[in-house]
């Protein structure tokens, strides 16, 4: 996830412990629903993933001055 930066520290900390639960098969409902919900927040989920915006390499404007055409 690329686009995290500093600002987004503490939302990740609180994913570490379910998600160390979870690989330990510990994870019981509540704890999955939290979980859930903070990956949804970082845009981690596959439905949330999709509603953040992905530039396309062809629309990047600065493609005209970074170009190696040979004119």
């Amino acid at each position: 996830m690329p686009r995290l930066h500093a600002g987004h520290r503490a939302l990740l900390r609180l994913v570490c412990k379910p998600a160390a639960c979870m690989d330990e098969g510990e994870l019981g409902v509540q704890a999955s629903s939290v979980l859930s919900g903070l990956l949804s927040k970082l845009g981690a989920t596959p439905v949330d993933e999709s509603k953040v915006f992905h530039a396309d390499a062809e629309d990047d404007p600065d493609d005209e001055f970074f170009s190696q055409r040979k004119h």
